[in-house]
């Protein structure tokens, strides 16, 4: 890419209506999903320099769901190389599918021309793990196996497997990922710099504790609102929000890797983190709440209250075409917030 080209790539699931990923609130489809085509064009004119997406044509949506998408062909995948921008490949959970699964999609992600696959750890959001059958300590000993088997293909395809804390895992939990699965070049993360909150940790904190692990980035704010069992993570523009863009790219500028991170708005449900009831904790190491102060500090110094709007379209029941109309919309205020940090 030129200079003149932004240090960004665009998510796709910044899009997930525009994209066909989510239905409308009453469940309808959209009648008229993009193509990931759009994406790419989006990303030349927005003069973004990446795009991130799924690979395969059933693309892992939310809660656990999988949609059926028309995918990325061979034409594509040649149009982002002319276009010189970089890829960065889309994985479900990585133990939602066998070892032989995600094995097979790190090979057609080499052969792609990518460099990172991003990947998550649950359908867990809002770090609430209590119903997570068979209990969390067995599930993340699941983790750090499918780990330690799919970690030496990534290294030899010259791949980085980035985790991401995908609203289930603490900073503590990424590090023993990474000692306890071999402490593999291949292992990284992908740092969504809203989701340390669904765990009651400051995304600063969160970012300094994890830094050299990080070879990802999804830019993500939240606007925080106080609720009775906690706080709420609305889904707004990058900046309209709490979270520090300028200081977690200064940390993870320094962390020695080339790293391209991607525009990402939040999911168009707001999430509830119910860190006030006891029973949540339970599901936690009892370390974590030490790291609680950050976020409170967070919750009040930009908290809002119960009664402030913050609905999006989608949450209204809108069409789809204003749900469109609006995921376009936060997206090119994000990227307008972003080009001016000057990373």
């Amino acid at each position: 890419m030129t200079s003149t080209h932004l240090p960004y790539a665009l998510c796709a699931y910044s899009l997930p209506h525009t994209l066909g990923y989510l239905p409308t609130l009453d469940k309808a489809p959209n009648p008229n999903p993009a193509s990931l085509q759009v994406l790419v064009d989006a990303a030349e004119r927005y003069r973004l320099s990446g795009v991130e997406f799924p690979l395969a044509a059933m693309v892992p949506s939310f809660d656990g769901k999988f949609v059926p998408t028309s995918g990325a062909d061979r034409e594509l995948l040649e149009r982002v190389r002319a276009q010189g921008l970089t890829l960065i490949a889309d994985y479900g959970s990585i133990v939602a599918q066998d070892a032989a699964h995600l094995q097979a999609y790190l090979e057609t992600a080499a052969k792609a021309g990518a460099k990172t696959v991003r990947a998550t750890l649950s359908h867990i959001l809002c770090g609430d793990r209590r119903e997570l059958p068979g209990g969390w300590p067995a599930y993340f000993e699941a983790l750090i196996q499918r780990l330690r088997e799919v970690l030496p293909i990534a290294e030899d395809l010259g791949l980085a497997l980035a985790v991401e804390n995908h609203q289930d895992v603490t900073s503590a939990d990424l590090n023993i990922l990474y000692t306890e699965s071999g402490s593999s070049p291949a292992f990284g993360v992908t740092l969504d710099t809203g989701n340390p909150l669904a765990v009651g940790e400051d995304p600063v904190e969160f970012t300094e504790r994890i830094a050299p692990l990080i070879r990802h980035l999804h830019l993500k704010d939240y606007t925080l609102h106080l609720a009775p069992n906690g706080y709420r993570l609305a889904r707004c523009a990058a900046g309209e929000g709490v979270i520090d863009f300028q200081a977690i790219l200064r940390i993870v500028r320094g962390n020695g890797h080339a790293i391209l991170p991607s525009v990402e708005v939040a999911a168009q449900a707001t999430r509830t983190v119910p860190l006030l009831e006891a029973t949540w904790w339970e599901h936690h190491h009892p370390d974590q709440a030490r790291h609680l102060v950050g976020a409170l500090r967070l919750v009040w110094e930009k908290g809002l209250a119960q009664d402030v709007p913050y609905s999006s379209a989608w949450e209204r029941g809108e069409s789809s075409e204003s749900v469109v109309r609006e995921e376009w919309d936060v997206v090119e205020r994000s990227i307008a917030y972003l080009s001016k940090l000057g990373v």
